[in-house]
């Protein structure tokens, strides 16, 4: 049976931010309510520049700014701003029904346009501007989706890479919005 004609398992994040400092902090949890298992975004593979040697980072993020003037802070795929040869995927957690995943991000201020294929550039590169709030989202899959092939990720016992047919279409965003005061954004300039 396919995924469109399975229901979506519901998904539930919950977040509640804070400053603490110079960073925003987002203390955050996915629950998976079924019916059947998803995959959660969770980390991306870094290489060292040095040694090429492969680790988890549990960091990256992706922030952009949204039409209303809201900052979106991605744990997921990242957007793709730029013509970029080889996309970037997240490792994804296994949560089967009624699991839940709890996670934590810190985010330094300001905050700052960036993703994977966009690293922080000049500050020449951005302009600052007041933003009205923050969402986080984080990007799920169903274990469900057609052509799904779950591999177990290089240097993590709990993550996996992911294949499907339609990869980008088939997954899934959570969001949680939320408003605030007086924060500002690095946007980058489009050139």
């Amino acid at each position: 049976m396919s995924q469109s004609q399975q229901p979506l398992p519901h998904v539930i994040l919950q977040c509640s931010p804070a400053r603490d400092g110079n960073d925003l902090v987002f203390p955050y949890t996915i629950t998976n309510d079924g019916p059947g298992d998803i995959y959660v975004s969770d980390a991306f593979h870094r290489v060292d520049p040095a040694t090429h040697a492969v680790s988890i980072d549990h960091a990256l993020v992706s922030i952009q700014m949204e039409p209303d003037n809201f900052a979106l802070i991605v744990r997921g795929v990242p957007a793709r701003t730029i013509p970029v040869a080889r996309p970037m995927h997240p490792l994804m957690h296994r949560l089967g029904p009624g699991q839940k995943l709890e996670r934590e991000l810190k985010v330094p201020l300001p905050l700052a346009e960036t993703s994977p294929y966009q690293p922080y550039g000049n500050v020449r590169d951005y302009v600052l501007k007041p933003i009205e709030g923050v969402v986080l989202a984080v990007d799920w899959m169903p274990a469900s989706t057609e052509g799904l092939v779950a591999t177990p990720a290089v240097g993590a016992d709990d993550l996996y890479t992911l294949q499907a047919t339609n990869y980008l279409r088939d997954m899934q965003r959570v969001t949680s919005r939320h408003p605030t005061r007086g924060l500002s954004m690095l946007e980058r300039i489009q050139k």
